[in-house]
């Protein structure tokens, strides 16, 4: 891929860091995990970036900053907003019903799959067979793109290893079969106890509507306890932003950089 990650584990927290791969490559930590889960204070984190030899972390999330306050976070950080990152969350509700106008293009897809696609078109839960043929599926995706990115390439290895060990990270999901054969599929894992985040969704783009109906069908698959469904960053692609604008946000979970400022 294009990092190297390390995990350091201290004084009760896993301090997680990203190398950056080539000469001159941005060295960054995130934000560490503490068992009991708290908030690390800015002092705190300054003190270990600096004791680790980091300058900066990365993807920080909003409720990070609201917790500890902007103020005393900027005593030890020049603090950016991180754009391409901030996640996109959305009412569940409104992803299983499409419903009122602005919807309505997202309903005229869906109705067009199912006329084309309905009587060979099958819904089902992510399991067995299914598990070993989506990578097949994401390299079909991937070549009907016609675009070599890095990222790619770390997305298929992400997929792989989420499919490795899809029951040790409660993970879930659904698989669109059209004709016997994998089309579409989509899963995810918990966030919290209300939000739900849909980590990976591919579909066959030859057909058209299936992208609107899989989303459709997955958010359906989502249990009711989670009102919320988180699908992440756009991580600065046009296309992928104006994809997930598309689906109207409840909100953005910003997303910030914090650099050390001595």
């Amino acid at each position: 891929c294009v990092h190297d990650a390390f995990v350091l584990e201290e004084g009760g927290c896993a301090w997680f860091a990203e190398h950056e791969h080539g000469e001159g490559g941005r060295r960054r930590l995130l934000l560490p995990v503490c068992r009991p889960f708290r908030m690390p204070a800015p002092a705190e984190l300054a003190d270990g970036a600096a004791r680790l030899g980091y300058r900066e972390f990365r993807y920080v999330p909003q409720d990070w900053l609201d917790a500890v306050g902007r103020g005393e976070a900027e005593k030890y950080f020049a603090v950016k907003e991180e754009d391409g990152f901030h996640d996109y969350i959305y009412e569940r509700a409104a992803l299983v019903s499409l419903d009122g106008r602005r919807y309505a293009k997202k309903r005229n897809l869906v109705s067009q799959f199912e006329k084309a696609c309905g009587p060979s078109a099958v819904v089902g839960e992510m399991k067995g067979a299914c598990l070993k043929n989506c990578l097949d599926l994401f390299d079909h995706w991937e070549k009907s793109r016609g675009e070599a990115m890095d990222i790619k390439k770390c997305e298929r290895k992400a997929i792989a290893n989420a499919l490795n060990h899809f029951k040790e990270l409660e993970m879930s999901g659904v698989a669109v079969e059209i004709s016997g054969r994998l089309a579409g599929f989509a899963f995810g894992s918990r966030l919290s106890d209300g939000t739900w985040t849909l980590n990976f969704e591919k579909a066959d783009i030859s057909f058209k509507g299936l992208y609107q109906f899989l989303d459709r069908e997955a958010a359906r698959a989502v249990p009711a306890a989670y009102s919320f469904i988180d699908k992440e960053n756009d991580l600065g692609l046009a296309g992928l932003k104006k994809a997930k604008e598309s689906y109207f946000p409840s909100r953005l979970v910003k997303s910030y950089t914090l650099e050390l400022k001595k």
